[in-house]
């Protein structure tokens, strides 16, 4: 079973559903989360027929920003824990073998206001013990080498994000290609890239 987690910056476009209809028919996801869709629940339902998955759940964006929808076919079966604007969180049943969870989760972009996600992250971990994965954007970065360019991170912000992630039991999944999953699309020496998406699990997941 596959799982698809694609920050598509927007679901408006004809472009940019043809390239999900592409991971779909590359991966055979049974599950996709979508992070800042933009589009509200009835364009999201146009989205779900052509796509031919079965389940829906969609987080609305606020103004021009954010936006989540939790897509899956009829290979599982999926009940919702808990949502927010930053998260959606379901019990995933399939086959014969053991429930777990699955998060989708996404970062608040405001530094200032990050310290809510991490809080929620720890309250949730101990709702709900299946094996966990929590998979999405997590706007931030776990230690120096996966940022490069612009000013120096800050270490204690780091350390609260490793220590978010290690109260609530995960590990980070590690990750194959490209290092870096951000830019800010400059060039030279303003050029600014970040490791900002991410998926981790806890020990029973894994």
């Amino acid at each position: 079973m596959n799982v698809l987690v694609w920050n598509a910056l927007g679901m408006e476009s004809d472009r940019v559903f043809r390239v999900l209809l592409k991971y779909k028919q590359d991966y055979s996801p049974s599950i996709i989360f979508l992070i800042e869709t933009k589009p509200n629940h009835i364009q999201m339902e146009a989205i779900r027929v052509k796509l031919r998955f079965v389940g829906k759940l969609v987080v609305n964006c606020e103004g021009n920003s954010g936006g989540l929808c939790l897509l899956w076919t009829n290979t599982v079966n999926v009940s919702l824990l808990s949502f927010s604007r930053f998260h959606i969180d379901v019990r995933v049943s399939y086959w014969n073998e053991r429930d777990w969870r699955f998060m989708g989760f996404y970062g608040n972009p405001d530094a200032d206001q990050q310290k809510h996600g991490w809080n929620l992250l720890q309250r949730l971990h101990g709702m709900a013990q299946l094996p966990w994965l929590c998979s999405g954007n997590f706007n931030e970065i776990l230690s120096v080498d996966e940022k490069l360019g612009g000013l120096p991170h800050s270490r204690l912000i780091m350390e609260i994000f490793r220590d978010t992630l290690e109260y609530s039991g995960f590990d980070d999944l590690g990750f194959q290609g490209l290092r870096f999953t951000w830019s800010n699309k400059q060039t030279g020496c303003d050029l600014i890239l970040k490791r900002l998406d991410r998926g981790v699990c806890n020990s029973s997941w894994y």
